[in-house]
């Protein structure tokens, strides 16, 4: 899968899976490699917020076959 089905494909998912996805991209430069996910902040509760930040990430990491240091190299904001 290159980075552009890449992206597409966790976005998909991030919206069929109800979470409020803003923005999905990869990262350019030294960070070539990382996958950055742009949350919706709806709310600002911290509890909720780190439900969203792990279940966004667990989704990417079952779309992309990503795993390893730093969630496999993925960035949630």
């Amino acid at each position: 899968m290159d980075r552009r089905q890449e992206t597409a494909a966790v976005k998909r998912a991030l919206l069929k899976a109800g979470v409020p996805v803003r923005r999905v991209k990869h990262a350019t430069g030294t960070a070539w490699g990382w996958l950055d996910i742009y949350l919706e902040h709806q709310d600002y509760d911290p509890d909720t917020y780190r439900a969203r930040y792990r279940q966004a990430v667990h989704i990417a990491q079952q779309v992309t076959g990503r795993h390893g240091e730093y969630d496999g190299k993925i960035n949630v904001h």
